[in-house]
């Protein structure tokens, strides 16, 4: 992190080729514009293209609430982590929503063309669990209201390894509500009510890919987790 003469900490580049580079500028005039009018988030989201692509303000719309968008397409947990001062802490939100964990499992899938075996499943998911509870004790220490959120269900047929990555989903979504109750956090269960009833299979209509929502999945996502923070007294 480089602390600037303008009052706001950014963050230098990876310079690897990973996607949390991608809107590294953008974010940094964003974050530098609320520290310079010392305008805090009520709600900001934090996460991959989930997070992204949710036109948020088509949903949320509350008079007087400033809502922040910090997603970037195809982050993981390990950049996450390492962003997450410059693009949450330090805007000092009210409450900040978390959405990550997803893009881990692509690992399993290994890479045909680069010759690359499948990662361990279970250095796959423990590496992403620890970086989770790293940010979840950062965002402790720094006295930010964290929101965990579930991950998605996946139906990508094409997918080698789709088996393996369903599994690592619903191990997550256990460890997440754990993680949550453990740590006095709140969590939403998207998952729950973006499958048929008692199944992993996705509902009909809901995603525009398999894996991002599209229009009709965020209104689910939105109608959950808006009676979610209703149930703890938290309008949005």
């Amino acid at each position: 992190m480089i602390t600037t003469n303008e009052g706001y900490m950014r963050l230098e580049y990876f310079s690897e080729n990973v996607a949390a580079d991608r809107n590294r500028k953008e974010f940094d005039i964003k974050n530098h514009i609320l520290c310079y009018t010392n305008q805090k988030p009520d709600f900001l989201f934090i996460g991959d293209s989930i997070t992204e692509y949710w036109e948020l303000n088509a949903y949320f719309r509350k008079d007087n609430q400033l809502i922040v968008n910090r997603g970037i397409a195809g982050d993981t947990t390990e950049y996450l982590k390492k962003r997450f001062y410059v693009d949450a802490v330090q805007l000092r939100p009210k409450y900040c929503i978390l959405g990550i964990g997803i893009n881990d499992s692509i690992e399993l899938e290994g890479d045909y063309w680069k010759k690359l075996k499948p990662a361990p499943y279970n250095e796959i998911l423990e590496t992403a669990k620890t970086n989770i509870i790293e940010i979840i004790q950062q965002a402790k220490e720094e006295k930010i209201s964290l929101i965990l959120t579930s991950l998605l269900p996946i139906s990508i047929p094409i997918l080698t390894h789709e088996r393996s990555r369903k599994k690592y989903i619903k191990e997550m979504n256990n460890w997440l509500s754990e993680m949550a109750e453990r740590n006095n956090l709140i969590f939403v269960n998207y998952y729950a009510t973006m499958t048929f009833p008692g199944t992993d299979k996705l509902l009909e209509r809901t995603t525009y890919d398999g894996l991002h929502p599209n229009a009709k999945g965020y209104q689910i996502m939105a109608t959950v987790l808006r009676n979610t923070l209703k149930e703890n007294k938290i309008l949005i």
